[in-house]
């Protein structure tokens, strides 16, 4: 399993690029984060058979270790996974360990952004 580093890693390159964003302005930038969010969870294939995944709450520079979740069938409060309201902040990763799929605030925006690992 990759160590949260690797994971934080690619999601906070300054050469990383959105798979989706949105203005952190926008009236329901969150609520479209975890939409969207999700969509690409399901897609990439992160999520297993039951929904469970792996959650990184801290920085790419401090491995707090992964919490293991499983995804409710209604939507997430993302505000909570972030150091700042508005502004969540966090990896998914598969079980596996090959896929991440995370979110960031990036200057104006909030970015999903996802990667393989290899």
């Amino acid at each position: 399993m990759a160590s949260e580093q690797a994971a934080w890693k690619p999601i906070v390159s300054s050469l990383a690029r959105p798979e989706w964003s949105v203005a952190l302005t926008a009236n329901d930038a969150v609520e479209q984060v975890e939409r969207q969010w999700r969509r690409l969870v399901h897609e990439r294939g992160l999520a297993s058979g039951d929904g469970t995944l792996l959650i990184s709450l801290t920085r790419q520079d401090d491995d707090g270790g992964w919490v293991v979740v499983r995804l409710p069938d209604g939507p997430l409060v993302l505000d909570a996974l972030g150091p700042n309201p508005g502004e969540p902040e966090f990896v998914a990763m598969s079980l596996v360990g090959d896929v991440v799929c995370g979110v960031t605030a990036e200057e104006y925006e909030l970015w999903v952004v996802c990667a393989r690992l290899d």
